[in-house]
């Protein structure tokens, strides 16, 4: 009865007003405890508890698809709880009223918004070849604390948040269209106060899966356009368009900010912010059709004071001891296109381009482009100063091809140059003299020689070695005396011959050590038997002492039974 039962609401949410053509339809209902038989629906799974004191897991008996709070440190209490039963609008139809009664709630500051490596909650169990779609929302009756509450979702990519307002909420929520899960089968939910918010909520989520197809709102904001600058004083008019195949707007609400400013029922969408404040703003259009789908379009806008501007076609009368484009305080003065400061000017009279810490009287991190009197820039020409100071253009083409300074720097038709020689010799740096760095690099385009420590590598014999080094007097590899006066040395070839002698002296040490060890070795084996037979000869010494004593003795009894004879026999 409970699978038909199942099975009947999904033909009934497909043919409704959510306007869904869903093979599977999964539904979790957050709540604080577990909810009375009068408020259980039996097509949403309830998933209960508070994420800040223990992680909390549900999991659909039918798809298997699951959904955990993940850490109790992903979920911000703010000393309070972050789940609570009967915050919400009871009589909603976005989702059923007994969903939007309940809901978790991220509660706190800076630590509840949005952090990429923190979310909320994830969704298990998914298929990583199908997309599915996530549906969200939440409502709260006390206040506009939440407003609004920020949803995210991550999968196989992040896909940009989308903004609720959740304050007596009943109609409205956000969809995330086309969501594919991760390798794993893994979406990740986010679920964020903003800087202007203090909760976040969220009462339902619906995930649907298959040839799912939900009609969004398009929404788009005409004018004004982003990151315009407006002036303060004035009426600023808001136009958008919404429109939605398949489906009818029946709102968009307009908001600065988090503050709603006006709302439009029907096309033109349209709406008039009365004398806003000087500052800067978000300004957001909501479009929601008749199933309670929404879809946002922001815009940034500045409202600047009318004292801030100048007529953009001339000013007269000026007079520039006391009319001036600037300011009267410590701090710079920056220019800005798009936004976007280029240029700025620091308080001790600094000009910055690129930079809004000027250290010169000019300063740029970028190019700088000095077309000449003739304005040809296909001239090769150098900068040159006078002992004022003053920069001047010198054209090397009328000057036989090159440009000579006087203390012996020479630039030449292909851009060579020449320090303390006339004749660069077709390198592109030549110097005769001496030179100092702090550091140089230099790249070689041939092999460093690594391949010596390879097993394959034939080490010369040291006799070989010796032997080549009789008859040319250097080492092999390495340019001779005769060869770095007439041609000089590449600095990176010569590196890595160099290096190859050290890595080839390295291996002659190896070996020198290795046949030093094994003769250690063998000494020490001739010390060990030279000492065991030392040891055998003095017990052959203790053995025949021994046989000598006794010998001895017997010679003693013998001449003593001699001596008792002799006696007897006188």
């Amino acid at each position: 009865m409970t699978s038909m039962k199942r099975v009947f609401w999904i033909l009934l949410l497909i043919t409704g007003a959510t306007r869904l053509s869903a093979q599977t339809v999964v539904n979790f209902r957050f709540t604080n405890g577990v909810v009375s038989s009068s408020d259980y629906l039996p097509n949403w799974i309830d998933v209960h508890g508070d994420p800040s004191d223990s992680v909390i897991t549900a999991t659909d008996p039918v798809t298997g698809i699951s959904i955990s709070s993940i850490g109790t440190s992903n979920w911000f209490p703010n000393g309070d709880v972050c789940s609570a039963d009967g915050i919400g609008e009871g009589g909603a139809s976005y989702f059923p009223g007994s969903v939007m009664a309940c809901a978790w709630m991220q509660q706190g500051g800076i630590q509840a918004q949005f952090n990429a490596a923190v979310p909320q909650l994830v969704i298990s169990g998914l298929s990583p070849d199908s997309v599915y779609y996530i549906r969200m929302s939440g409502s709260y009756l006390y206040g506009t604390d939440g407003d609004p509450t920020q949803y995210t979702v991550s999968g196989l990519n992040m896909l940009p948040y989308q903004d609720l307002i959740v304050g007596g909420n009943t109609t409205t929520g956000i969809t995330f269209q086309r969501v594919a899960p991760d390798a794993n089968g893994k979406i990740r939910l986010y679920v964020n106060t903003t800087p202007t918010t203090d909760i976040a909520i969220l009462s339902g989520l619906q995930i649907i899966s298959g040839s799912a197809q939900i009609a969004m709102p398009v929404v788009h904001i005409t004018s004004p356009v982003n990151l315009d600058v407006l002036a303060e004083e004035t009426n600023i008019v808001i136009n958008a368009t919404a429109t939605e195949t398949g489906g009818t707007i029946t709102k968009v609400e307009f908001y600065a900010d988090t503050m709603k400013i006006g709302e439009a029922d029907a096309a033109p969408y349209s709406t008039t912010w009365n004398n806003p404040n000087e500052g800067h703003y978000l300004i957001t259009a909501k479009a929601t059709d008749g199933a309670g789908t929404t879809n946002t379009a922001t815009i940034n806008i500045s409202v600047e004071s009318l004292t801030s501007y100048w007529s953009m076609t001339g000013n007269i009368g000026m007079n520039p001891d006391s009319n001036f484009v600037g300011n009267v305080d410590s701090v710079r003065l920056a220019f800005r296109t798009k936004n976007i400061e280029r240029m700025t000017i620091s308080a001790i009279g600094n000009i910055g381009i690129g930079t809004d810490s000027p250290t010169a009287q000019l300063h740029t991190t970028g190019t700088v482009r000095l077309a000449g009197l003739t304005g040809d820039s296909t001239k090769n020409r150098v900068v040159v100063s006078d002992s004022s100071g003053k920069l001047y253009y010198r054209n090397v083409s009328s000057l036989n091809n090159r440009w000579l300074y006087n203390n012996g720097t020479l630039y030449d038709s292909v851009d060579n140059i020449a320090i303390g020689t006339s004749n660069p010799y077709n390198y592109k740096l030549a110097v005769n003299g001496t030179a100092i760095f702090t550091k140089a690099k230099v790249k070689t385009a041939g092999t460093w020689p690594d391949y010596v420590f390879k097993k394959e590598y034939a080490l010369p014999s040291l006799r070989e070695l010796e032997k080549y080094i009789t008859q040319h007097r250097h080492l092999p590899g390495i340019a001779s005396e005769q060869d770095v006066q007439v041609n000089g040395i590449d600095l990176g070839d010569h590196a890595a011959a160099l290096l190859k002698k050290v890595e080839e002296l390295t291996l002659y040490l190896i070996q020198q050590n290795k046949a030093t060890l094994e003769q250690e070795q063998k000494l020490a084996e001739q010390s060990r038997q030279m000492k065991v037979q030392q040891q055998q000869l003095t017990e052959q010494a203790r053995q025949m002492a021994e046989q000598q004593a006794r010998l001895d003795a017997q010679q003693k009894e013998i001449d003593e039974l001699k001596a008792l004879i002799k006696a007897k026999t006188n």
